[in-house]
């Protein structure tokens, strides 16, 4: 009789292991599909309105619409805005960052093709 009820804990104990794990990593696969498609809607916005000619003034409202810092300096614009998703192995945290680089003109318009990348920090 004991024997009966120690294999059904243990077997209900293993079922919500499994469940919670599973719980946990569907979340996790939702927050890296989320960052994933925050990535893509920057390099998106990026092609779109960051082209070449686009004037300093177009390039600041493109970092300030997506709540990203934007720097000058040595004839680029930098911008960069720290977010979140579902980190590979081997990542402390699931703390990502996501940074544009644009080469600007001597009058302060872009002259290439903008340089869109995202990584995942914390990672060894």
């Amino acid at each position: 009789m004991k024997r009966g009820r120690v294999a059904i804990i243990v077997g209900l104990i293993v079922v919500v292991g499994v469940a919670a794990f599973a719980l946990k990593l569907y979340r996790c696969n939702q927050r890296g599909a989320a960052f994933g498609r925050q990535v893509e809607g920057i390099k998106q916005g990026a092609r779109e309105h960051l082209r070449v000619g686009t004037k300093n003034a177009d390039v600041a409202q493109f970092f300030t619409e997506r709540g990203m810092s934007l720097i000058i300096q040595a004839g680029y614009a930098y911008g960069s805005i720290r977010t979140s998703g579902c980190a590979p192995l081997g990542c402390v945290s699931n703390s990502a960052f996501i940074s544009v680089r644009v080469k600007l003109d001597e009058a302060g318009a872009v002259a290439e093709e903008p340089d869109v990348s995202a990584i995942y920090t914390d990672c060894l």
